[in-house]
């Protein structure tokens, strides 16, 4: 799959869940209220996505009827620790 630049990040909690999944979204670019509609009726989407640790960009289902909460963020590239 072509690589692009992420067009933002969305977080995710998963019903149950103790810890936050973080994927950076390469395609479709996303609003809130997509992301709440997909909630409220339980949607299977198709996102591209990358995950955190990786460069390279595959096709992801997400099952938005698990979904606790969901949050978008600005992609920002080049974040990284420093010390």
């Amino acid at each position: 799959m072509k690589t692009s630049e992420p067009v933002c990040e969305l977080h995710l909690r998963m019903v149950g869940q103790l810890h936050d999944l973080v994927l950076r979204v390469h395609r479709p670019t996303l609003t809130e209220d997509e992301v709440a509609r997909w909630m409220q009726s339980g949607a299977v989407v198709r996102l591209e996505v990358s995950e955190m640790g990786t460069q390279v960009a595959h096709s992801m289902l997400v099952n938005f009827g698990n979904v606790g909460f969901a949050w978008l963020q600005p992609y920002r590239g080049g974040r990284g620790l420093s010390f």
